[in-house]
């Protein structure tokens, strides 16, 4: 995960020079390429594995009863009075039992054998039992909302730095949903191009000889009661994720959503990475330039495998064309967070989601400083002496003016991490190169937009080359923009502690560091409840320390600041 070559990022820009604009630009520490296969056993694989059991389990009985169960000929309740029966003789198995593995084996059968009776209570034995699915609630699902139930085994991935796993009881699985589904229906961000994937765990449970089959959601629960004390239940957290990303583009450069803007704006928003769960806090993720949300793949696989933090949090992701000025790329993250809040939570009762935490990596910083500053006149009047309802401009080009600077701090932010944020801009965004690209950016065309010489001829002159030029996101990035120390200059909101995650390269040199694009001068903030120093280039957001840091961030009590 420390390089990648353009074909295994699958860029469909090959020309030369926009290859020399990723090199110069970004200079990432790696491409979150997640690469998934479904690995599916062929009947006779499963014969194999159940023969293995038999000479190498604990449970003679047991392992007996799995061989009955594929035996040519026998009906379907005969496989599953005989399945039953071997999970029943080793529910009693944890961990490090043998038999552990013939009652995983059983249950997997189990649930392909209910799968293929689309879920339906199934009689077994003499007929007169009933195996049901147990009903869904906060900690259980109902398999039938589900489009399709993957077992976790048989995802194989690659591209992940480690596979989240939690050992246990019971059988993962992924539950996969379609956009379309009916599950997810009130969702207010399902992604495009895809669905969600849940982690679920399988088990066959008895009560005293009567079984009943429970889909465990293990994103609200890690443990079951049996006989009276907590068992672990077996998860794995990265097959969903890995599962979800196949779905959709599976990239983490996007060099078309920054070299043509214009028509990447559909797609724009908002979205969830799970559904939504009113007991959690949303932490929001916001990418930088030429990326996608993808660039948090090696994140939040980490932060799952912590207890706390899927206790505590969900995840949510904005998409944006990063060609667009951090203005415009706030203004529409701010109407997102306003329509999630509308849609999920319209009596704005939810106290969870007014202690949101906003994690920028690179420019998805900026983006994130502006929604904890105040814009108005602090903003407008570091440009022009003229207010804008009084520029000699259409109505049109006047609104949007007023719609991106009149801004205030959200009161639904409690914190905002930093990781490798450009404040005062970086060098890279001077290369001529990259100037000579940053005319080349297609911004969607508006009424500001046709009347841009008359906007620049409004501003102050040693401004006016800028909104000349486009005012794109490689413009603002340029090292000391005055674009950029207008947004320094904003009041910001004391109350919301900030905390900076920044890479030096393994070197040791700060405060005379860069992450080999952002100088350790533009993004140190002096006033940050805290600041850490990893030894990564530019991806501080995928290095163990920065993800470890970012972990100690989300775990701090509320109120504290560091």
């Amino acid at each position: 995960m420390n390089s990648c070559s353009p074909g295994r990022a699958r860029l469909s820009i090959g020309s030369l020079t926009r290859l020399v604009l990723v090199a110069s630009l970004v200079a990432t520490s790696g491409c979150a390429i997640v690469r998934v296969r479904v690995h599916e056993p062929s009947a006779a694989a499963q014969r194999r594995e159940t023969r293995t059991f038999s000479l190498h389990a604990g449970n003679e009985a047991a392992s007996a009863l799995l061989l009955r169960a594929q035996q040519p000929g026998t009906s379907v309740s005969g496989q599953l009075a005989a399945l039953i029966e071997a999970a029943r003789l080793t529910s009693g198995a944890r961990p490090g039992d043998r038999n552990l593995a013939i009652n995983r084996a059983a249950t997997r059968r189990i649930v392909a054998i209910m799968a293929s009776k689309d879920f339906a209570s199934q009689p077994f034995g003499d007929g007169k039992s009933l195996l049901k699915i147990r009903p869904p609630s906060k900690t259980t699902l109902d398999p039938r909302t589900a489009t399709r139930l993957v077992p976790a085994g048989d995802i194989r991935i690659r591209g992940l730095r480690v596979r989240t796993v939690q050992d246990g009881v019971g059988v993962p699985y992924v539950a996969w949903f379609a956009s379309d589904s009916p599950a997810l229906r009130g969702q207010a961000g399902i992604p495009p191009l895809g669905g969600f994937s849940e982690p679920v765990n399988a088990q066959v449970v008895f009560r005293g000889r009567q079984p009943e089959l429970v889909f465990h959601r293990m994103l609200k629960t890690d443990s079951v009661q049996i006989g009276g004390r907590p068992v672990r239940l077996a998860a794995d957290f990265s097959a969903p994720l890995a599962y979800m990303l196949s779905r959709g583009r599976n990239r983490d450069l996007d060099i078309r959503a920054l070299m043509f803007t214009r028509s990447n704006m559909d797609n724009a928003g908002l979205y969830q990475f799970e559904r939504f769960d009113p007991d959690k806090i949303p932490v929001v993720f916001v990418h930088g330039l030429m990326s996608r949300p993808e660039t948090w793949t090696q994140t939040v696989n980490e932060l799952l495998g912590d207890p706390a933090i899927r206790t505590r949090y969900q995840f949510w992701f904005y998409l944006y064309p990063t060609g667009l000025p951090v203005w415009s790329s706030a203004a529409k993250l701010r109407s997102e967070l306003d329509r999630f809040r509308s849609e999920l939570d319209p009596g704005t009762r939810n106290a969870n989601l007014d202690r949101k935490v906003l994690v920028g990596h690179s420019m998805g910083g900026l983006i994130c400083s502006l929604l904890i500053r105040e814009g108005g006149k602090s903003l407008w009047q570091q440009f022009s002496d003229t207010p804008p309802d009084q520029l000699n401009l259409s109505p049109g080009a006047k609104q949007k003016i007023i719609e991106t600077v009149e801004f205030r701090p959200r009161n639904d932010v409690s914190r905002v991490v930093f990781f490798a944020t450009p404040h005062r801009g970086s060098d890279m965004a001077l290369n001529p190169v990259s100037v000579f690209f940053s005319r080349l950016v297609r911004l969607p065309f508006t009424a500001l937009e046709a009347e841009r010489r008359t906007f620049a001829g409004a501003v102050r002159e040693e401004f006016r080359d800028l909104f000349i030029t486009p005012a794109n996101s490689l413009v603002f990035l340029r090292a000391r923009s005055p674009l950029l120390m207008s947004i320094l200059n904003l009041p910001r909101k004391e109350s919301v502690p900030t905390h900076s995650i920044i890479g030096d390269r393994g070197r040791g040199d700060t405060p005379d560091s860069s992450d080999g694009v952002v100088p350790y001068w533009s993004s140190h903030l002096p006033d940050a409840a805290s600041e850490k120093i990893v030894p990564s280039a530019h991806g501080a957001n995928e290095d163990p320390e920065g993800i470890a840091e970012l972990r100690r961030i989300l775990l701090l009590p509320a109120g504290r600041k560091n």
